[in-house]
This record gives C-alpha cells, sequence and structure tokens, in this order.
C-alpha cells in the first residue's frame, strides 16, 4: 500500500512539474491579462496534481479559478459573479475537502484573490499574488507537493523581480 502512496506522490509531482514552469512564467510576465491566461492553464494542471494528491478541496478551488479568471480577463467579473465563485469556492472546498484543516487552507486566499484581482494595479497585483503565494505554499507542502512547494517559492521571487521592472519602466518612463 506503501509503494501506491508513493506512486502517487511521485506522479502528482511529475505533473506539477509542468503546472510550476508555466506557474514561474506567469510571476514574471508584466502584463496582468497574460499572467491571468498562464494562470488559467496552471490552474488545470494544478488540479490535476491536487486529485492525485487526494486534496480535492485544491482541486475544487483551481477549477473554480479558471472561470474566474477568464471573466477577469474579459472585464466582466461583476461583485455577483465574485459572490457567486467565492460561495462555490467556499462550499464545494468544504464538501469535497479530504484533508482537514490542511484542505481549508486556501480558501481564504482564493476569496481575497478573487474579490481585488481586478482592482489592483499590475504593481499592486504581483504584490497580492506573493501575500497569497504563500498560503498555496503551506497547502502544496503539506499535501506533499513538494515540486510545487518549490515553485511556488520561485513564484514569489519572480513577482518581487516583476515588481521592480514595473518601477524601473515607471522610473525610465518619467524620467524621458
Amino acid at each position: 500500500m506503501e509503494n501506491v502512496s508513493d506512486l502517487r506522490v511521485l506522479i502528482g509531482n511529475g505533473i506539477s512539474v509542468i503546472a510550476c514552469i508555466i506557474l514561474a512564467i506567469s510571476g514574471y510576465v508584466k502584463d496582468k491579462n497574460k499572467t491571468l491566461t498562464l494562470q488559467a492553464v496552471q490552474f488545470s494542471l494544478s488540479a490535476l496534481v491536487c486529485i492525485v494528491l487526494r486534496a480535492v478541496s485544491g482541486a475544487v478551488i483551481n477549477l473554480l479559478s479558471i472561470p474566474r479568471n477568464i471573466l477577469a480577463q474579459k472585464d466582466k467579473l461583476t461583485l455577483p459573479a465574485k459572490i457567486v465563485i467565492s460561495a462555490l469556492t467556499a462550499v464545494f472546498s468544504v464538501a469535497f475537502n479530504t484533508k482537514g484543516w490542511i484542505g481549508l487552507i486556501p480558501i481564504v486566499p482564493t476569496i481575497i484573490y478573487t474579490f481585488l484581482l481586478d482592482k489592483l494595479n499590475e504593481e499592486n497585483f504581483k504584490k497580492l499574488v506573493i501575500f497569497l503565494m504563500a498560503f498555496w505554499t503551506v497547502h502544496d507542502f503539506l499535501i506533499q507537493s513538494y515540486v510545487s512547494t518549490v515553485f511556488n517559492v520561485i513564484n514569489m521571487i519572480t513577482s518581487a523581480i516583476a515588481i521592480y521592472r514595473i518601477r524601473r519602466d515607471r522610473q525610465r518612463a518619467q524620467t524621458s
């Protein structure tokens, strides 16, 4: 039985490599729309990782994040849509939670992100990503998605680099 568990962790982390490369790229991209597109792809793969690692609430959150990002890209993430997506995130995450308190970790940051992602300029958006990725880092480590854990940290670093690049570009524009 332990070999099946080890194989599950290996497969989940293998899929996670691909998802995390996309996540890291999304952190480096300055354009918010491109970041959201890359995140949608990453969410799909991360949902699969969560299913393999039996963290179903994480899969639910990742899957519900896709329509949220699509709506945000199209400037159609209205307050009612945010409320519905957030309610679905909370209800389904609790209903399908297989990991106890660990499965609840991503709910709050996901809801915060849902309400703020379309309200922030690119620099503050990247700051938000850094803050909220900290929650996912803890979750991913605890469900044994070690590749995701490492890449979450890398995403926080690349987002910080993007903040630096945004500020540098702003300063260059002001001095030109």
